[in-house]
């Protein structure tokens, strides 16, 4: 019974290196390439050896006299204050 035991722990043990084998030749065989072998070269223009296009500046717009969804802050500012939201006779 003895010898039988014996068997037994080392058939677990060779399969458990087997398996772990396995994994670690299966891993070195699908390696992810190094970080240095995908460096992306800069643009030309980036770099200075050939000068970048001018793009034309577009014009300032003027800010809107009113913002066109409707908020007043004078009616925010009154009821906060607590004063009744009146509507503003023209």
């Amino acid at each position: 019974m003895r010898i039988l035991r014996l068997l037994a722990a080392g058939v677990s043990a060779g399969a458990s290196i087997l398996v772990i084998g396995f994994v670690c030749a299966d891993r070195l065989a699908h390696t992810v390439p190094s970080p240095v072998a995908r460096i992306v070269l800069p643009e030309p223009s980036a770099t200075g050896s050939i000068p970048a296009p001018v793009k034309p500046v577009a014009a300032v717009k003027p800010a809107p006299a009113k913002i066109p969804n409707g908020f007043d802050t004078e009616r925010l500012n009154a009821l906060m204050r607590g004063d009744p939201i009146l509507p503003t006779k023209r």
